[in-house]
């Protein structure tokens, strides 16, 4: 018999608001990825129901969705997308499982750790589709939205991976059971693709006083208008260099606390509704913001922005720079010393530059393209990407092989591990299904 859940909610047909989408569950972290804003159309229905938790049909279509962009199946079969429900559905009743177990073992993750993995999440996304208006456009949504949608998501990803990483992370194996699994996996084992050793220097390219006076100039020129009398959503939509509002008359709309950036916020809340504000400037460059509504903490505002981006002239005097530091290697300078003095990488900076190991289909295209014919120990010609301008050393290569236990013991000894936490991990959530209610309809 279904639970008296369903009389708690508002109805089983209502439109679901979570876009934050976990797909198949291994030891890994969850895969987890927002749904692009035409999925909202999907009509709801319960398909599943955990204990006092309920699985719609939104939730198991996204899903699908999800799954098929990362299969890049355009056109799946009736059997392809009878096997990719299954797949959703078990995971989502899995993620379920172990989220009441984590809450029944009082498992909690610190907020900043939310906010890195959160960061680092958003970042990959913008990678994967090119930009973060690429992003907003992909999801119909405002990027600060997209964050506050997605946090929860994060959350309970961090909360699975540290119960997982308490019940398995103290695994270990054997030599012997090494060997066996190669023997037994020997002909399956995935061939190691190409690799390359890197040492990089990243040169940011900051925006240079010139730029700053142009973008803070353009914005004094704005707010002349505006005191004059102008209308702001006019204006907003002739100068405003923000795409997610500029259309919209620069209409950010309601807003929380900690939704914006601080020099922003500050700013707004202090406002009168109505009122303008002087010229503010963020990371992003100078705004002018309008408070139109307040309702408790909440606020409603429009801006207008001029983005502080470096010039061209910006740009080339980087390229120059990194010019010279070609040469001095070249001409004899340790790349280490270099890299730890001038790389705004600090991460590999502090190890001489070095990136160590990448699988070279992997690596962005910028990446691959500028290793293309350098033999170990060369340098590439200083390239740019979205980070700054580069310059890469390869360090070593590794052709494209089978797995072998003289050569790759470390990798086979990782598969092996995984394996067996894998199969561990398996049984442990069959076990822990039995102490559940599931009802999935059949």
């Amino acid at each position: 018999m279904i639970p008296a859940l369903l009389s708690q909610r508002n109805d089983c047909s209502r439109r679901i608001q979570s876009w934050f989408l976990p797909a198949l569950i291994g030891f890994g972290l969850f895969l987890t990825v927002l749904s692009p804003a035409a999925a909202q159309e999907v009509v709801d229905s319960v398909c599943a129901i955990v204990d006092d938790d309920i699985i719609l049909e939104s939730d198991v279509t996204y899903g699908i969705n999800s799954l098929l962009l990362e299969n890049g199946v355009r056109y799946p079969t009736r059997d392809q997308l009878e096997l990719f429900r299954r797949q959703v559905l078990d995971a989502y009743i899995t993620q379920k499982i172990l989220l009441a177990q984590a809450m029944e073992e009082t498992l909690q993750v610190e907020e900043r750790t939310v906010d890195r993995e959160l960061e680092r999440k958003l970042q990959s996304l913008v990678q994967q589709v090119g930009s973060e208006q690429k992003l907003v456009d992909y999801f119909g949504r405002p990027l600060r939205q997209i964050k506050r949608e997605m946090r929860q998501g994060v959350r309970d990803g961090l909360l699975i991976d540290k119960l997982k990483m308490q019940r398995l992370g103290t695994l270990y194996v054997r030599r012997d059971e090494v060997r066996d699994f190669y023997k037994q996996h020997a002909d399956s084992l995935p061939e190691l693709t190409e690799r390359v050793a890197l040492s990089h220097i990243l040169l940011s390219v900051a925006p240079s006083q010139e730029a700053d006076d142009r973008a803070r100039a353009g914005t004094d020129s704005v707010l002349t208008l505006l005191r004059a009398g102008a209308d702001f959503d006019s204006i907003a939509r002739i100068y405003s260099e923000d795409p997610a509002t500029a259309a919209n008359g620069g209409r950010v709309g309601f807003t929380e606390r900690n939704d914006l950036v601080p020099e922003y916020e500050e700013v707004a809340y202090a406002l009168e509704p109505g009122e303008i504000s002087g010229v503010v400037a963020s990371r992003f460059g100078f705004h002018i913001i309008r408070l139109i509504e307040r309702q408790g903490e909440r606020i409603s505002t429009q801006h207008i922005l001029k983005k502080l981006e470096p010039t061209a002239d910006d740009w080339q005097n980087a390229r120059d720079v990194a010019a010279a530091l070609r040469d001095s290697i070249l001409a004899g300078g340790d790349f280490g010393e270099i890299a730890r003095e001038y790389s705004a990488d600090s991460s590999s900076a502090a190890h001489d530059g070095k990136l160590g190991f990448l699988e070279l289909a992997t690596l962005p295209v910028e990446f691959q393209d500028a290793s293309v014919g350098l033999q170990p120990g060369e340098l590439s010609e200083p390239f740019e990407s979205a980070y700054g301008i580069h310059i890469i050393r390869v360090d070593d290569r590794q052709s494209a092989r089978k797995i072998s236990p003289e050569t790759d013991w470390q990798s086979l000894e990782q598969l092996a591990l995984n394996a067996k936490r894998e199969k561990l991990f398996q049984d442990w959530v069959a076990s822990l299904r039995s102490e559940h209610y599931i009802w999935t309809g059949n």
